[in-house]
C-alpha cells in the first residue's frame, strides 16, 4: 500500500512538472526556424531576449546551410529549443519534453558564436535521436553516448568555414575523469544547478520593476518546473 501511495505521489509530481513546463512554453515568445520552435523563458530585458533569439536563429541557419539533411532530422527529433537560465550546462537535453535547453547567459555572451551554439544543438539532437531508438541514458552507457554526441558535433563543425578550431575545442573540452558521468556525480550537478537557477531567478525578479502578484506567479511557475 505504501509503495502504491509513493508511486501515486511521484506521478502527481511528474504531471505537475510537465503541465508547468507546457504552460510556460505555450505563453513564451519565440520563433519557428527551419521547423524548430525556439522559445525563450521570462526575460526582463527585451534586448537580451531579442539577442538570444537572433543568435539561436543564426545557429539553426548555419546548420541548414552547411548540413541540410541534418537540419531536417533535427526538426523531426527536437520538439522545442528553450532558452533560459541553466546552471547545469550550456546546453542539455530534456527527454520527457523532447526539448533542447540552452543557457541564456551563455547564448548571449559576447564570445559565444553561432557555430558554437549550432554544434551544441547538434550534440543535443544526437541525444534526441538515441532516445528515439530507446537507448537509455544509463550509467554504463553514459560516457559512450557522450562521445558519440561529441563525434556528431565535431563532424558538423568540420563542415562550416574555419570549423577546425571549433572541432578542437569540442575535443579538448571532453571530461577526462572516468567518474564524471556516474549517477552520483550527475545527481550532484543537477541538484546544484537547480539551486543556482532558483537563486538566479529570485535575484532577477527581486531587481525587476514588476507587480508583486506577477512576481509570485513567475516564482510559482519556476518552482513547478524545478520540482
Amino acid at each position: 500500500m505504501l509503495r502504491l501511495l509513493r508511486l501515486g505521489w511521484w506521478q502527481i509530481r511528474r504531471a505537475r512538472w510537465y503541465i508547468g513546463w507546457r504552460f510556460s512554453l505555450a505563453i513564451a515568445p519565440g520563433r519557428k526556424i527551419h521547423g524548430v520552435p525556439i522559445k525563450i523563458g521570462p526575460v526582463l530585458d527585451e534586448a537580451i531576449g531579442s539577442r538570444a533569439l537572433d543568435v539561436v536563429e543564426a545557429a539553426l541557419n548555419l546548420i541548414a546551410a552547411h548540413d541540410p539533411r541534418r537540419m531536417k532530422r533535427i526538426a523531426r527529433d527536437i520538439r522545442w529549443v528553450w532558452i533560459h537560465h541553466s546552471a547545469y550546462a550550456a546546453a542539455c537535453w530534456l527527454q520527457d519534453l523532447r526539448m533542447c535547453v540552452l543557457d541564456r547567459n551563455w547564448v548571449t555572451a559576447p564570445d559565444t558564436m553561432p557555430d558554437m551554439i549550432a554544434a551544441s544543438i547538434v550534440h543535443e539532437a544526437t541525444h534526441a535521436r538515441l532516445d528515439g531508438l530507446n537507448i537509455q541514458y544509463l550509467e554504463p552507457l553514459r560516457a559512450r553516448i557522450e562521445r558519440l554526441c561529441d563525434a556528431e558535433s565535431i563532424a558538423f563543425a568540420r563542415r562550416v568555414p574555419n570549423g577546425e578550431s571549433l572541432a578542437r575545442r569540442i575535443i579538448e573540452s571532453r571530461p577526462t575523469d572516468a567518474a564524471h558521468w556516474s549517477d552520483e556525480r550527475l545527481d550532484d550537478r543537477i541538484l546544484k544547478a537547480r539551486r543556482s537557477d532558483m537563486d538566479a531567478m529570485r535575484k532577477e525578479l527581486d531587481d525587476a520593476h514588476l507587480p508583486a502578484w506577477l512576481k509570485k506567479l513567475l516564482q510559482r511557475l519556476a518552482r513547478s518546473r524545478a520540482a
